[in-house]
């Protein structure tokens, strides 16, 4: 995630720095540079909104660092004033960002419990994606389980016309995102689910069969919803 989300900031401010260079070339403002007043605070802001989204860090250290980043750049541009009087509002709402962004992002301590590990000889492969589409094929191929993740996009599992030999396992963990999971007919569903501000919409007909095989569906989601069929 800490890769892709670099590759987007980056990408963002390329595209930003080419917009604003062309309308100067077309007239349509007096001027553009990049080298503005506080222009190396972005070797501050950018590192902290890559670690803000990268699983695993540390949110609070993240929003401070992009908070001192901004202001700094304000101060420098004349847009604050005094800056100590901006210091205790700041840090209070640093502290309620950095509550939200940890229980979105952050490894929460139960999903130790309720998703199971993946194996490191990769035989079930972990799937990650952030701002894109997760679509992994799996038509005529043999499937095992996996592990999504999907934050602020979206993914899709089709599995009806994958090969499953046995019991398969796929853990889902989703935020801001929509999931759609197919499952090849004759299949018995256990599903476990946990849920903030989302959904899990269960459509698939569950075989009775005791020699069924088993497929084990986790999921957990955050403002989005997750669908199977």
């Amino acid at each position: 995630m800490n890769k892709r989300v670099s590759y987007i900031i980056i990408g963002l401010l390329a595209i930003a720095i080419g917009v604003g260079y062309t309308l100067a070339a077309c007239d349509v403002i007096e001027s553009f540079t990049v080298f503005v007043p506080g222009w190396w605070t972005v070797f501050i802001i950018v590192p902290g909104l890559v670690s803000l989204f990268s699983r695993g860090s540390n949110k609070f250290l993240s929003l401070c660092a992009i908070a001192v980043g901004v202001v700094l750049f304000l101060h420098k541009n004349d847009l604050l004033g005094d800056v100590r009087k901006f210091v205790i509002p700041v840090l209070i709402i640093i502290f309620g960002l950095s509550l939200i962004f940890s229980a979105l992002f952050g490894r929460r301590k139960k999903d130790k419990v309720f998703f199971p590990e993946v194996p490191e000889d990769g035989t079930i492969p972990n799937f990650e994606v952030s701002f894109g589409e997760l679509n992994p094929d799996y038509a005529g191929k043999v499937f095992e389980g996996c592990s999504m993740d999907v934050t602020f996009g979206s993914g899709k599992l089709d599995l009806r016309d994958a090969i499953i030999n046995g019991d398969v396992t796929i853990s889902v963990n989703t935020a801001f995102s929509g999931v759609d999971i197919k499952l090849p007919p004759g299949c018995h569903l256990n599903l476990q689910t946990s849920t903030s501000f989302g959904g899990v919409t269960n459509k698939y007909e569950s075989s009775d069969d005791p020699d069924a095989h088993v497929v084990q569906i986790f999921v957990a989601v955050s403002f989005g919803g997750v669908e199977i069929k």
